[in-house]
C-alpha cells in the first residue's frame, strides 16, 4: 500500500541541482536507507518527505491520515527545556497543553489547572499523558533534567522519542546513531528491526544499515535509482552499475574524439560531409557538456613525522587510576602503546573514553600510578565537539590559517587544490563554515588535521555524519599510517577494519585490553566466560574427587580455608540474584543494568579466585 509517491520531483538550491525529476513510492513496511555523498541532499530529501519544504517541480502524494515523524540531524535549540516538555513537542497542541498543565500544577496554581483539565478531559488527552510518561521510561530517560546536562548520545535517544512518542505511519530517521555508544546502538538496532510501521534512515553506520533495512534509496547526483534489496546487496550492484556506467562514457568520449577529428578533416571532407552526421556529433558535443560527473574521490593522506626521530615507546602507563567527585572512571589500569600502534576505544557513554585520552596525553593529571610520554610525540587530535570551528570563517582560512598556501610533504600546495582532493569545490572553500553539513564539517576538519605533520593521531569519533565513501577512504589511509593511532568510535564495522586491539572500557573504572577489532573483542570476551565455566566445574570435579593433601596447613591457612566455603556460597548466591535479574529483557533497558554486568563479572572472577584457593588449600 503506498503511502508516498514522489512524482517527478525536481528541486534547486541556488545554482545547484539536488533532485533531478525524480519518481519513487514509500510503501507501508518499507524500511528505507537513503544513500548518497555528503551535500547530495539527503537530508533535504528527508525535509521534503516531512513536508519541512516544498519541491520546485512535481508533486509528493501522501495517504490520507498518514502520521510522520522526523528525528533531524541537528540538535534542538532549546536545550534548558526539561525532558518531558521535549518530547511532548512531538504530539504538537495537546503536547503543549501537557507541558502547560504539568507547569502549572507545579507552581500550584489551582485555578489555572482545573481550566487545563477540563479542556484535557475534552480532547481526551490523558492517554497522550501516559504516552510521553511510557516512552521517557523506555528510553531511561529523567522527565524533569533538562537537554543541556546530557551528552549527545543521550541527546539523539531524547529526540528518537519525541519521533515515536505519535506512533507515526512512517518515522524519518537522520543520523540517528550520531554519538551513541555502541550498547545503545544495538538496542536501536534491536527496535527498529522490531518495529511494524515504514522507516526511511539516514546513517553512516554500516553494520546497522545493514542489519535492518530491506530496500535502498541511492541519491547520486540529483538522480534517484531504487534498489529493492538489503544493504549488503545493494553494495554489489551499485559497484556494478559505476562500472557499466564508467564503460559506457569511455565508448562515449572515444566516439566524440572520433566524430571531432573527422569534422577536421581536409576540404574535400568538409565538401562530402553527412549533414545528418553534424547534426549528431552537435548533439553529442551538448551531452558531453551537460553530463554531470561523479564527483571524484576523496584523497585523503596524512603526513607522518620523520620516523628516525619517533621514540618506539609512546607511551607507558603504570596503574594508573582517576575519579571525578564519587565516580571511578579509571582503575589500577596499565598498558604500553608502541610506535605505529592502531588502538580502538569503545565503551558506553559517560565511561570515560574522552577522559582516558586527556590523560594520556597530560591534558589530566591521574590520581595516582604515571604515565610516561615519549619526547618525540607529534600530535594532530580531531574533537568529537568540532570545539575548533568557527561558523562565520571561510572553510580555506580554518585549514591553512589564512594563508593561500599549505606545506603538505614539505611541497607548498595552494590551499583550494588541496581542498579539492576532500571534495570541495574552489566556491565551497572560499565560503563561511557555518554553510556546511555536518558531514561536510567533518570532513573539513579532517583536512587540517591530516594537512599537520603528526606521528600520532587521536581520532575522537571521526566518523559522525561522514557518507560510506569518505568513510572507506578513511579506513584506507588510515590502515596506510605509519604513525601511532588512538581512535574513539562506535562504528563496529570501521573498528574491525582499521584497529589493532581494542580497550573496553566497562564503567566503574574496569578497563580491558583486546587483541583485534569489535568482532574479535566480542570472540575473546565469550572465550573468557566459556573458559570461566569450563574451569568452574572442572574445579568442582577435582575438589570431590581428591583426597586431603597430607602436608600439613599454617594456621593463617587452615583459617582461609574454613571460611572460603562461605565466601563462595555468599558470592554463588549473590551472581545466582543477578543472573536472575539479567533474565529479564525489562530489566536491561533500567540504569542499573550496566552496574549489574558490571558486578557480575567482578562476581565470577572472584568465585574463580576462591575455587582456586581452596583446590590449593585442599
Amino acid at each position: 500500500m503506498p503511502l508516498i509517491t514522489l512524482d517527478n520531483i525536481s528541486l534547486n538550491f541556488s545554482e545547484k541541482l539536488i533532485l533531478n525529476e525524480i519518481s519513487a513510492t514509500i510503501l507501508k513496511g518499507d524500511k528505507i536507507a537513503l544513500i548518497g555523498r555528503n551535500g547530495e541532499g539527503k537530508s533535504t530529501f528527508m525535509r521534503l518527505l516531512a513536508g519541512v519544504i516544498e519541491p520546485d517541480d512535481g508533486e509528493i502524494k501522501t495517504k490520507n491520515n498518514t502520521k510522520i515523524s522526523y528525528l533531524e540531524q541537528a540538535p534542538p535549540e532549546d536545550k534548558g527545556k526539561c525532558l518531558f516538555d521535549i518530547v511532548a513537542q512531538g504530539l504538537g497542541n495537546i503536547g503543549a497543553i501537557l507541558s502547560k498543565y504539568r507547569q502549572l500544577l507545579a507552581e500550584q496554581k489551582e485555578e489555572a489547572t482545573a481550566k487545563l483539565q477540563e479542556e484535557i478531559d475534552h480532547l481526551d488527552g490523558w492517554q497522550y499523558f501516559h504516552k510521553i510518561e511510557s516512552i521517557l521510561n523506555r528510553f531511561n530517560l529523567d522527565p524533569e533534567a533538562t537537554l543541556s546536562t546530557l551528552s549527545g548520545g543521550w541527546r539523539r535517544r531524547v529526540m528518537l522519542a519525541r519521533a515515536l512518542v505519535r506512533e507515526p505511519n512512517i518515522l524519518l530517521l537522520d543520523e540517528p546513531t550520531n554519538h551513541m555508544d555502541i550498547s545503545a546502538i544495538l538496542d536501536l538496532e534491536k527496535m527498529l528491526k522490531d518495529y511494524n510501521a515504514t522507516l526511511v534512515l539516514i546513517s553512516h553506520d554500516r553494520a546497522f544499515i545493514a542489519g535492518i533495512v530491506n530496500k535502498v534509496f541511492d541519491l547520486d547526483r540529483g538522480n534517484l535509482s531504487v534498489f529493492e534489496c538489503g544493504y549488503n546487496d545493494y553494495i554489489k550492484r551499485k559497484d556494478s552499475l559505476l562500472n557499466s556506467e564508467n564503460l559506457a562514457n569511455q565508448r562515449f568520449d572515444k566516439k566524440l574524439a572520433q566524430e571531432e577529428t573527422w569534422i577536421r578533416q581536409g576540404i574535400k571532407a568538409r565538401r562530402t560531409r553527412n549533414e545528418g552526421r553534424v547534426r549528431a556529433l552537435q548533439e553529442m558535443r551538448k551531452n558531453f557538456i551537460s553530463r554531470r560527473q561523479k564527483q571524484g574521490k576523496i584523497k585523503i593522506h596524512s603526513v607522518a613525522e620523520d620516523e628516525k626521530r619517533a621514540s618506539k615507546l609512546v607511551f607507558e602507563v603504570k596503574k594508573i587510576s582517576y575519579s571525578i567527585a564519587d565516580l571511578q572512571l579509571v582503575s589500577d589500569f596499565s598498558m604500553l602503546v608502541l610506535k605505529g600502534e592502531k588502538i580502538g576505544i569503545i565503551g558506553g557513554n559517560g565511561s570515560g573514553k574522552s577522559t582516558f585520552i586527556k590523560l594520556l596525553l597530560g591534558e589530566l593529571q591521574e590520581d595516582s600510578g604515571s604515565i610516561r610520554r615519549s619526547k618525540t610525540i607529534k600530535l594532530a587530535y580531531f574533537d568529537q565537539m568540532r570545539e575548533l570551528l568557527d561558523g562565520n570563517m571561510k572553510a580555506m582560512d580554518f585549514v591553512s590559517g589564512g594563508s593561500d598556501h599549505i606545506n603538505i610533504g614539505g611541497k607548498s600546495k595552494h590551499i583550494i587544490g588541496y581542498l579539492r582532493q576532500f571534495l570541495f569545490t574552489g566556491k565551497q572553500a572560499m565560503a563561511p563554515i557555518k554553510m556546511f553539513s555536518g558531514g561536510e564539517k567533518n570532513r573539513l576538519m579532517l583536512a587540517k588535521i591530516l594537512s599537520q605533520p603528526a606521528n600520532l593521531l587521536v581520532l575522537d569519533e571521526p566518523t559522525n555524519d561522514l557518507d560510506v565513501e569518505t568513510l572507506e577512504l578513511l579506513e584506507e589511509m588510515l590502515v596506510e599510517y605509519s604513525g601511532t593511532l588512538i581512535l574513539i568510535s562506535h562504528d563496529r564495522t570501521f573498528l574491525n577494519n582499521v584497529v589493532g586491539s581494542t580497550i573496553v572500557m566497562d564503567g566503574d573504572g574496569v578497563i580491558n585490553q583486546y587483541a583485534g577489532g569489535y568482532d574479535d573483542y566480542l570472540l575473546q570476551k565469550q572465550s573468557v566466560l566459556d573458559d570461566k565455566t569450563s574451569s568452574k566445574n572442572k574445579t568442582k570435579t577435582e575438589q570431590k574427587s581428591s583426597k586431603k593433601s597430607s602436608k600439613k596447613l599454617t594456621y593463617k591457612q587452615q583459617q582461609e580455608l574454613t571460611i572460603l566455603p562461605q565466601k563462595i556460597e555468599k558470592t554463588e548466591l549473590e551472581i545466582g540474584e543477578i543472573q536472575a535479574k539479567l533474565s529479564d529483557t525489562k530489566f536491561f533497558k533500567l540504569p542499573e543494568a550496566q552496574d549489574a554486568l558490571t558486578r557480575l563479572a567482578r562476581l565470577e572472577a572472584d568465585l574463580q579466585r576462591y575455587y582456586e584457593k581452596w583446590s590449593e588449600l585442599e
